[in-house]
């Protein structure tokens, strides 16, 4: 009996396996979390450039399409809604709102876990 209980073949395998589902685990959070660092800066980005097409153009629906051209067809960014405040002297604030999925939940629930994202950019119109 001692003999068979100080074979240590196999112990190893054993380990690995006890170990594989923290890894796949952590994997996972490692992709959300570049998921959702894309997914910040493609917001500013696209903000920053709706509120440059803004100041040039001053035409709100071109703004519209320059953010949604910046966003693209991304599955962890879905846009709802933009809008440009008019200040004093010449400047205005625009106002971006998306709402980013979680990417390992399943499709159902992906409205209900979405995070919503909201940015704003104050510039000053370049044309009169």
């Amino acid at each position: 009996m001692k003999k068979q209980l100080k074979n240590e073949k196999g112990a190893l395998s054993i380990e690995f396996l006890g170990i594989l589902p923290f890894f796949f685990m952590f994997f996972l959070l490692l992709w959300q979390v570049v998921a959702s660092g894309y997914a910040l800066h493609t917001v500013k980005m696209a903000t920053n450039a709706g509120a440059k097409t803004y100041a040039a153009t001053t035409d709100i629906d071109e703004a519209k399409d320059t953010i949604t051209e910046a966003i693209g067809s991304s599955s962890v960014i879905d846009y709802q809604s933009m809008n440009v405040v008019p200040l004093n002297n010449g400047k205005f604030e625009l106002n971006l709102e998306v709402s980013h999925s979680l990417i390992f939940v399943p499709d159902e629930w992906k409205p209900s876990t979405s995070i919503t994202l909201d940015e704003k950019v104050v510039s000053q119109v370049l044309v009169e």
